[in-house]
């Protein structure tokens, strides 16, 4: 799928409570169903754990037509969840906790909400109107955002202002040459990561991977040799990196990005997300409309193992056939979630 068009059902909000001490939930193989289903029909787009048992999930309501943004979290690793209590007019796409109580959302019109108590959120001003798609941030005060049409955000005072580093201005998507910018990581104050696609309409399209080293002043291009929608970057330190997109497109480096290489992942679907809990063992997750794929590695990717789907439900659906958005792992622990609520637990 190309990021230069708006998904559709992007969303998340309250979970839905049941009889933890009745009811049995599924496993298969490496999976378990956490959670089966939302009762609103919401998709959960991004997920975070800043301990075994807290978290939060941001997405989009489609029955909340005025404030489809949702923000939801849990005291329980995720087996219930609670509504945030603010309206947003916007879907939301990624967020980020620094710790229990720091946390940044952000999504369409250039939307980024904020906690400093972990529960309840505020809107800040971005200073745009096109969609952020990544969101990360080095301490309490210092984070970026980027998104569509060269978007590059920066701030230095935890969010109360922002800064436009580069683009942000809204373009004729199509028609204009651009760059989207998905994804974003630091490791520190000065070493981070963006990832996205530059399209040169009707001539070229290309990966996109970036490097700063002096805390986001200035991004150097790192050759990737691919041509698909970057979704997603992940790096375990310095040298050890992992990104995924298009046509199941999964890049490995071990050198800081200063070389790419493909790593087989087994699938032509869409990756949208990947997370490691060191060195071997890794997830990525994604899918489109009607279709999903779980692929795991417990060899640092030299062999991705497409997760077998076939008669695990969630409820009454299939969760082949229940696009998957993110992963996330804290420790050993692993999440992934995707559409209509549905949050499954990997081994």
């Amino acid at each position: 799928m190309n990021k230069f068009e708006d998904r559709p059902r992007w969303g998340i909000t309250l979970l839905a409570l049941f009889g933890v001490l009745a009811i049995v939930l599924p496993t298969h193989g490496d999976l378990s169903i956490l959670h089966e289903s939302d009762p609103e029909f919401r998709d959960y787009m991004s997920i975070v754990f800043t301990s075994q048992r807290n978290g939060w999930a941001v997405g989009v309501s489609p029955l909340e037509l005025d404030y489809p943004g949702f923000i939801g979290y849990t005291t329980d690793g995720g087996a219930t969840w609670n509504k945030a209590e603010i309206d947003i007019d916007a879907q939301l796409a990624s967020v980020y906790f620094l710790d229990d109580k720091h946390g940044w959302a952000i999504g369409e019109k250039g939307k980024i909400v904020a906690t400093t108590n972990g529960k309840d959120w505020e809107i800040q001003t971005s200073k745009v109107d096109n969609p952020l798609k990544g969101v990360y941030f080095v301490n309490k005060e210092v984070g970026f955002a980027v998104g569509a049409n060269d978007t590059i955000l920066s701030t230095q005072t935890g969010g109360r202002t922002w800064k436009v580093v580069q683009g942000g201005v809204i373009g004729a998507i199509g028609d204009d040459e651009a760059t989207m910018y998905n994804a974003i990581q630091f490791l520190d104050e000065s070493t981070g990561w963006i990832a996205g696609v530059h399209v040169v309409p009707q001539i070229s399209q290309s990966s996109v991977i970036q490097k700063t080293t002096d805390g986001g002043q200035t991004w150097v291009a790192q050759e990737t040799g691919a041509e698909d929608v970057l979704e997603d970057i992940f790096f375990l330190d310095e040298k050890h990196g992992w990104a995924v997109g298009e046509n199941g497109l999964i890049l490995y480096t071990r050198n800081g990005g200063e070389k790419w290489t493909v790593q087989m992942s087994g699938t032509e679907e869409t990756l949208r997300s990947i997370r490691f809990a060191d060195k071997f063992m890794g997830w990525a997750v994604g899918g489109d409309v009607g279709q999903s794929v779980i692929v795991r590695t417990n060899n640092g990717g030299k062999n991705w193992e497409v997760q077998d789907l076939t008669g695990l439900k969630a409820g009454m659906l299939q969760v082949g056939k229940i696009q998957m958005n993110s992963v996330f792992i804290l420790g050993k622990q692993v999440w992934l979630t995707g559409g209509n609520g549905v949050i499954l637990q990997g081994k």
